[in-house]
């Protein structure tokens, strides 16, 4: 009797553990690496630049796969097709974002407007930013970023050798500018420094599996009295860098000086988007805003430094983009958006580098709200689903080797897919912010290429110092330090600055420039 019972308690132990390994009969889960009881395959993942191991994988488990372990699944896509079919075609089972105990939770992430829960009032605030940052709205800051273009010009002009701060100066001076009309003068201003700060703690904390408190959410008491004083250094970062701008605007607007700012033209929007009192549209204004200088400021000064660095790498593609821009536009002012359709080499350039090594190379990762299948593999409710942006990107299909830089591959009849199309998110998750996004990045490049010349360093001797292209690892990955040689076109300064200033509305980029030099 006692060994029937064993039996039978044994045969159903192995059944409930066959389906929670295996999933409904009727479906399987997609393939994966092997991997070990209770942990899985997770451990295998590496924590540094990840998705060049998925990508490998993805050659041999194909273009859907599953990692697991610890109660979790992870799902990675690494084609446009499945990821098409099921963030965009399935977007309500896919637009989820994962639970993050420490970041929603604790430090209030959970608000913001990429990292927010799939709902209602989520649904509200992406009609509001997608009005307010649509190609036709956005045309009003066309000026202002011709301006900073013209702006960082100036300052390589000045310190070329500082390339790097200049950059990344450019990038948040264009999304504080755009966002608060808080004009900026350098890299030391309080803005920029809180702006900077609050970007390494959201790199750092929305990680899925992080922290231990992620994977098993009851530790998040424990996970607050363990590390109580990050916890609050980073929950007061995050605070100060949504409402102190915020609250600039308010108090600019209050006293009737504002400038021209999308925070203002949200907050005066009379249109009834669907908000239930004024504070709901007051909190959702601020956590749009402070989600557009980690979408917009760290994107953009990653893909520009990686395009200054594949020049240095390739001068003969430089030298035809050289050539382009004094064959359109001549040598008297910089390019503007308005010569953007006259450059396709500059605009394949460009592409070339989103390809060669996207600014983020694995998408924000989205959870299943419900079961799902996809040719037959079974992808459970609370799946975590990322999509390997570096896998196809990686995916050309041409006659050229992916790990090549050629920006002619965009030139041809049978051109790889546009990175425009898998830079930016998927589905109803896509960065309501591309378009300004893109046009930013054109101006900044098209304009240094119209200016410089971009080449190695060199050594005492004369000689080249080789240069090798390495990239951070995190959400944005951008170019390690690199050292170039950034030389004016023209010897005559002169010209060149007024090349420069004859190129933007004067007003914008003159008071800038006056702080610049007085910082």
């Amino acid at each position: 009797m006692i060994t029937d019972i064993l039996a039978i308690g044994t045969l159903l132990i192995v059944t409930c553990l066959l389906w929670v390994w295996g999933g409904p009969s009727r479906y399987k889960y997609p393939p994966g690496p092997p991997g070990w009881p209770l942990v899985g395959n997770l451990l295998k993942i590496p924590s540094i630049q990840p998705w060049h191991l998925l990508t490998e994988w993805r050659h041999i488990y194909g273009s859907i796969f599953r990692l697991h372990g610890l109660g979790i699944s992870i799902v990675v896509l690494g084609d446009m097709t499945v990821i098409k079919e099921l963030l965009d075609a399935r977007g309500s089972t896919h637009s989820h974002r994962p639970v993050l105990t420490v970041a929603g939770d604790l430090l209030d992430l959970d608000k913001s407007f990429a990292l927010q829960p799939y709902d209602d009032d989520w649904k509200i605030r992406r009609r509001l930013a997608r009005v307010a940052l649509s190609p036709g709205a956005i045309k009003q800051y066309q000026p202002l970023q011709e301006d900073i273009a013209a702006l960082l010009n100036m300052a390589l002009l000045d310190t070329p050798e500082s390339f790097r701060n200049h950059i990344r100066l450019a990038a948040g001076r264009l999304i504080l500018t755009i966002t608060y009309g808080i004009p900026i003068s350098s890299l030391d201003d309080e803005f920029i420094a809180l702006s900077e700060e609050a970007m390494s703690v959201v790199s750092r904390v929305t990680v899925p599996g992080t922290y231990l408190a992620d994977i098993f959410p009851s530790l998040k008491g424990l996970h607050a009295w363990l590390f109580r004083n990050q916890v609050e250094h980073d929950r007061s970062t995050i605070r100060d860098f949504i409402n102190r701008p915020f609250h600039h605007v308010q108090k600019q607007m209050a006293e009737g000086i504002a400038p021209p700012s999308l925070a203002q033209h949200l907050l005066e929007d009379p249109s009834d988007h669907g908000f239930s009192s004024k504070q709901d549209h007051e909190d959702a204004v601020r956590w749009i805003c402070g989600a557009l200088y980690g979408a917009g400021a760290e994107t953009t000064f990653s893909a520009v430094l990686t395009v200054i660095l594949a020049l240095a790498l390739h001068p003969e593609k430089q030298d035809r983009g050289h050539r382009e821009i004094d064959s359109i536009i001549g040598a008297g002012r910089l390019p503007t958006l308005d010569d953007k359709g006259s450059l396709p080499y500059v605009e394949a350039l460009i592409k070339e580098s989103l390809r060669w090594h996207p600014a983020v190379p694995l998408s924000l990762a989205r959870r299943t709200a419900k079961d799902d299948s996809y040719l037959g593999h079974f992808i459970p409710e609370g799946a975590i689903v990322i999509p390997n942006i570096w896998a196809i990107a990686s995916h050309c299909n041409d006659q050229y080797s992916p790990s090549q830089f050629i920006p002619e591959r965009f030139l041809d009849e049978n051109a790889p897919i546009d990175p425009a199309t898998y830079s930016f998110g998927f589905g109803r998750r896509i960065c309501p912010g591309k378009h300004l996004a893109e046009n930013s990045v054109f101006l900044f490049v098209a304009s240094i290429l119209a200016a410089f010349e971009i080449s190695a360093e060199t050594d005492l001797e004369g000689n080249p110092i080789s240069l090798v292209a390495e990239f951070s690892s995190g959400v944005v990955s951008s170019p390690n330090p690199f050292k170039c040689k950034i030389s004016p076109r023209s010897t005559d300064r002169s010209s060149q600055e007024h090349n420069i200033l004859t190129s933007t509305s004067k007003l914008i980029t003159m008071l800038l420039y006056t702080q610049a030099g007085a910082s």
